[in-house]
């Protein structure tokens, strides 16, 4: 890369050959406004907002589409430049609506933030606003209001460039121009939502968040997608205790800018039930309420008898989790049948920009873990339908739910004798155990995930689990005991640290050195 130093409202930036202006100002933590520049999306330089004034340059030139020189002065806060952000600023809010109280990006607007840092004047527009769609519904989960759109066209060049389905295109001209859908064509790709991410306006939102809560009243949380293996960062946004919504976070390592919609609406299915708050156990009038230590008892005592034994482990479950089912499973079974969840699906060309063909997003890290004896689940699978099990122990997943096998998987877990089911609900599963322990979903969880590619990364507890379930690393722990296992951590951390202790492909990590990003493991030691 050609080192490339340039003057930047006085400061001496340097930067390398190619980049634009507004790259090498946003690389030095100098701010220039803008609306329809992505650093993801080719540049369109229409909105005009990033305007500066560069030496020896007759006229005011924009950021987003100026390559650095070397030399080059640039200023972004000069008198001729303020007052063309004032100009521009006046020109996009002609004919926007005064929507903002029952807007839904209120808050998040950056016409409303560019307004108060740029213009704050009234307006001395006296004609009668041009009028567009309201509501118009565009998709299964995006709905567009044309009176707000300023036509950045940031949504028409995400569906060109990196879903390539091309569902929005620019109708019109001049003050009647506007976005519209291409006739018969519907915006439901599996990326859709991104669109509602990088409107930087009120026009593009989103149906499943809209009119839920406002944002500022809205506690972000930095975490992981359990919607599958591809791990993609997210900000898991909550509300009295309920998530709201899902956000994409940051991460060019693993999913850039975006985040597909079945990771976005994952957590509805997977925290909007009705909750286990009690151990239950079996007794002749079917499972009733029980302590704890019952519970656990009960557990230990008809698994212990129930050889052989079958684990099966949910891909939502953490690394630190992992490392004590192992370790639970390897002390109640001399020869165990031991595997993490997993099952394959085909993909489409558009899914494959972010999605993986797996929907457990810690299979790799659970499989590192050593959950994994008998070469894998659907082998698992087969052997308990055949009845080659006499007990087993279910973590987080509804077997019988399974398209295809359920009904076989019913019959082969009935036959059981006995069964201990670990998770959030009362599931088809769970309903067949002679014991279930109330859990807690990847929302509540502190833990670490490791993703398909072997990247580490963090999940934060965003949500406080209901009174009676407790995390899973918790019950393992609990139950290490009373199998002659010692356990001397006692947090998700300590839990982190024996792990890079004992396991060498994680070896020296801990929560610090993962970070908000993760980090990458090295290949040669992946598990296949």
């Amino acid at each position: 890369m050609d080192p490339v130093k340039l003057t930047i409202d006085g400061r001496e930036v340097v930067t390398t050959k190619g980049k634009k202006v507004i790259q090498a100002a946003a690389d030095a933590g100098i701010v220039i406004p803008y609306y329809c520049y992505h650093p993801k999306l080719s540049i369109a330089g229409n909105c005009r907002m990033c305007l500066v004034e560069i030496e020896k340059m007759p006229r005011l030139q924009i950021a987003c589409n100026t390559d650095v020189s070397e030399g080059m002065v640039v200023l972004t806060q000069s008198p001729k430049v303020v007052e063309a952000r004032k100009s521009v600023m006046e020109f996009l809010l002609v004919n926007h609506p005064l929507d903002c109280p029952i807007c839904d990006q209120s808050g998040e607007c950056w016409l409303q933030d560019y307004y108060m840092q740029h213009d704050l004047q009234g307006s001395r527009f006296e004609e009668r606003k041009e009028h567009d769609r309201k509501r118009e519904i565009f998709g299964p989960y995006v709905v567009f209001d044309g009176e707000r759109c300023i036509k950045c066209t940031r949504c028409v060049r995400f569906l060109q460039e990196v879903t390539r389905t091309g569902e929005l295109e620019v109708l019109n001209r001049g003050d009647h121009s506007t976005i519209t859908r291409f006739p018969g064509r519907t915006l439901d790709n599996p990326l859709s939502v991104n669109v509602v991410d990088i409107c930087p306006v009120g026009a593009l939102t989103d149906r499943d968040f809209r009119f839920k809560v406002r944002v500022w009243y809205l506690k972000k949380t930095p975490s992981v997608c359990p919607g599958c293996s591809t791990g993609c960062n997210i900000s898991v946004e909550t509300y009295q205790n309920r998530i709201a919504r899902f956000k994409p976070r940051v991460n060019e390592e693993v999913n850039s800018h975006w985040l597909c919609d079945e990771g976005r609406y994952c957590f509805h299915a997977l925290t909007e039930v009705e909750r286990l708050t009690s151990p239950l156990i079996r007794q002749e009038g079917g499972l009733v309420p029980t302590d704890w230590e019952t519970a656990l008892w009960a557990a230990l005592t008809g698994l212990g008898k129930a050889d052989p034994l079958a684990g099966v482990l949910s891909g939502r479950n953490t690394n630190e989790e992992a490392f004590l089912f192992g370790k639970v499973i390897a002390k109640l079974s001399a020869q165990p049948a031991l595997e993490v969840f997993y099952q394959e699906r085909e993909l489409t060309e558009t899914e494959k920009v972010l999605k993986s063909p797996d929907r457990s997003p810690n299979f790799q890290g659970a499989r590192d873990m050593g959950v994994s004896t008998n070469g894998g689940f659907d082998l698992l699978l087969r052997e308990l339908i055949e009845g080659k099990f006499r007990g087993a122990y279910i973590v987080g997943e509804d077997l019988v739910s399974l398209p295809g096998n359920g009904e076989k998987i019913r019959q082969a877990l009935e036959k059981l004798s006995f069964l201990v089911v670990q998770d959030t609900e009362l599931t088809s599963t769970a309903k067949l155990a002679h014991v279930v322990l109330p859990a807690t979903n990847f929302a509540e969880k502190e833990g670490t995930y490791t993703n398909r590619k072997g990247r580490v990364q963090k999940l934060n507890a965003a949500l406080v689990p209901p009174v009676g379930a407790l995390h899973d690393w918790q019950i393992f722990a609990r139950l290490l005991p009373d199998v002659g296992e010692k356990i001397s951590s006692h947090t998700p951390a300590e839990i982190f640290q024996e792990i890079s202790r004992q396991i060498p492909r994680y070896g020296g990590l801990s929560y610090a050195t993962i970070g908000e990003l993760g980090i990458q493991l090295s290949d040669e030691t992946k598990q296949l």
